[in-house]
């Protein structure tokens, strides 16, 4: 309890230092085959996935401001982006055995996975707007 509390304030400090100013995106409805809830049972196909193209994990939750900002856009730009990622969303609090896998400390979390493993350096934590996610999700296309 006392941890989710401690995320929700980190949470809450972050949304207004990372997104003060930041305006909200009207999104449509993201084509599903771009979007996956991950969950541990269905973990080790969204590894495969990663195999033949780049799997973004979103790390979030439904209490977190930041999260909540950020799923439109980001399912928008999975289905902008036609097919070349996968956007694999994970609620930290359905998910905890993922969360802890991946060491997960705040949200939202993005992190880019290729061949099954973590990219160097792909974390991105807090929403930074549109144009800065789109640029993240850029640089993790060119690794590989």
């Amino acid at each position: 309890m006392r941890f989710k509390r401690f995320i929700g304030l980190m949470a809450g400090a972050l949304a207004l230092v990372v997104s003060f100013g930041a305006p909200a995106s009207a999104a449509p409805a993201p084509t599903a085959a771009n979007v996956v809830t991950v969950t541990s049972a269905n973990y080790a196909e969204v590894m495969e996935i990663s195999r033949q193209k780049l799997v973004i994990l979103d790390f979030g939750a439904t209490w977190c401001p930041p999260c909540q900002r950020m799923k439109p856009v980001i399912e928008r730009l999975a289905a902008e982006y036609n097919g070349r990622f996968l956007l694999g969303e994970i609620d930290v609090d359905q998910s905890r055995d993922l969360s802890s896998r991946y060491n997960i400390r705040y949200l939202p979390t993005l992190i880019g996975i290729r061949n099954a493993a973590e990219l160097p350096n792909s974390r991105n934590v807090g929403y930074p707007g549109e144009a800065r996610l789109r640029a993240w999700i850029d640089a993790q296309l060119a690794k590989g």
